[in-house]
């Protein structure tokens, strides 16, 4: 038996020690018990705790299914479940793990309509994806350049609390570089609101801003996707890793700038030609006013006379 990627399963279970006590489940019995052993092993091998998220394929005889899980704890009660949302073990759940953490979250305050969250949980956590790609069409590449560029976006809407803005929302968040770029304390603690915001036209469909030929290629390599939400999610992490790769390779030629004046041609040329350059130039500059680089910033500040871009698209 297999579970379709079509027909997302999820399970509730009440952790008492090492033992899980079934509360809500949709899914076939032998999957229950394949996923309530291993939940049970994993918490008998660490003394009956749970303390982060996890995602896990398992395989067991005709049976394959990729398992997100978490435990949460009612700090009211001090009663601990475990929440497991469930898909085809060929449709890997890893590239939604922070929106799954995200709503994951959310569990102990809709305690009241707890079913109906659970039942939800493919629709609001992996479907938005496929809803936003076909709601934006034309000026998808613009919407994912909003999300490179860091900045926030006015809503333009009769309904300012819509399903649709709250999708977008989400896939900005997924789009942005943040979480690769800024994991210490001192980015945490910093504030990331950009002075600009971009008018997005709900009622339209129009995005009020300029892209470029990265993007232009990103929205296109969505789009032979299809309505796959898991590819979709692959493709805009594979992305977002080249960009990294990308800002990678600019910063070690900047700080070899800082003692080859050769470096910094390359860079500059690096940059210049780069089907990203604006944005990866602006992160960069960015990244160096957060952590205080003052030599990465005055470099910026040399490059920043010459005439950098090519990339924009109107």
């Amino acid at each position: 038996m297999r579970v379709s990627g079509n027909e997302p399963s999820y399970i509730l279970f009440k952790s008492i020690s090492t033992s899980l006590e079934v509360i809500y489940h949709k899914c076939s019995q032998n999957i229950l018990e394949v996923v309530q052993t291993y939940i049970e092993n994993i918490l008998e091998k660490s003394n009956s705790s749970l303390t982060s998220s996890h995602i896990q394929v398992l395989n067991q005889d005709e049976i394959s299914v990729s398992v997100y899980y978490q435990c949460i704890k009612n700090e009211t009660t001090d009663d601990k479940h475990v929440v497991c949302f469930i898909c085809d073990g060929n449709a890997l759940l890893s590239p939604f793990y922070h929106e799954l953490d995200k709503y994951t979250d959310c569990l102990l305050n809709n305690w009241g309509s707890l079913e109906h969250f659970l039942q939800q949980w493919y629709h609001n956590c992996i479907e938005y994806v496929v809803r936003v790609t076909e709601y934006f069409k034309a000026d998808l590449p613009s919407l994912l350049y909003v999300a490179l560029s860091r900045n926030k976006i006015d809503v333009h809407a009769t309904d300012p609390e819509s399903p649709i803005v709250k999708d977008t929302k989400l896939f900005i968040s997924s789009c942005s570089l943040k979480e690769l770029m800024y994991n210490t304390e001192v980015a945490l603690n910093h504030n990331f609101d950009p002075d600009e915001a971009v008018m997005v036209d709900f009622d339209n469909r129009i995005v009020n801003y300029e892209t470029n030929k990265f993007c232009l290629n990103w929205a296109e390599s969505i789009k032979e996707a299809g309505a796959d939400a898991f590819k979709i999610r692959q493709t805009l992490e594979d992305y977002k890793i080249k960009s990294n790769e990308d800002m990678n390779i600019f910063r070690r030629l900047l700080h070899s700038a800082e003692a080859d004046h050769y470096a910094l041609f390359q860079g500059y040329e690096f940059i210049k030609l780069h089907d990203n350059g604006k944005i990866l130039f602006e992160l960069l500059s960015h990244e160096s006013m957060v952590y205080s680089l003052d030599s990465l910033e005055n470099l910026l500040n040399i490059l920043q006379k010459f005439q950098l871009y090519k990339d924009s698209v109107s």
